[in-house]
């Protein structure tokens, strides 16, 4: 592969990323794909990812990883928000689903005061 299709295709790949996100973020995804794919398990894989730098005992590393898993939250919880918002299914998942965003914010708030105290 030439060095101008690796960079296009590098770009192309950057574009696409940010248009998933932008899609996830803006809630245009499915809410049960928002929430069971992203919000769940998501959540549970970036915990793992958590656990690596505990065990490690590095600390800039549990900082970055602090701050990956909290970017990749509120990117989802977010598009939860927004895809609950635009759901056109039972209005109760809608509801819950927004219960549980505003909970898992609350919570992720009070966890990040107590790690920083």
């Amino acid at each position: 592969m030439s060095n101008l299709s690796t960079q296009t295709f590098n770009n192309t790949q950057e574009v696409s990323n940010k248009a998933f996100i932008k899609r996830l973020m803006y809630g245009d995804l499915s809410l049960a794909k928002t929430y069971w794919l992203y919000g769940v398990v998501g959540s549970i894989l970036m915990n793992i990812v958590l656990l690596i730098p505990l065990m490690a005992g590095s600390l800039p590393l549990l900082y970055g990883a602090i701050f990956v898993s909290l970017a990749y939250a509120f990117v989802v919880l977010t598009g939860i928000w927004n895809s609950a918002t635009k759901h056109d299914g039972s209005k109760f998942w809608a509801v819950l689903a927004k219960i549980i965003v505003i909970f898992n914010g609350l919570y992720i708030f009070m966890t990040v005061v107590s790690f920083f105290e």
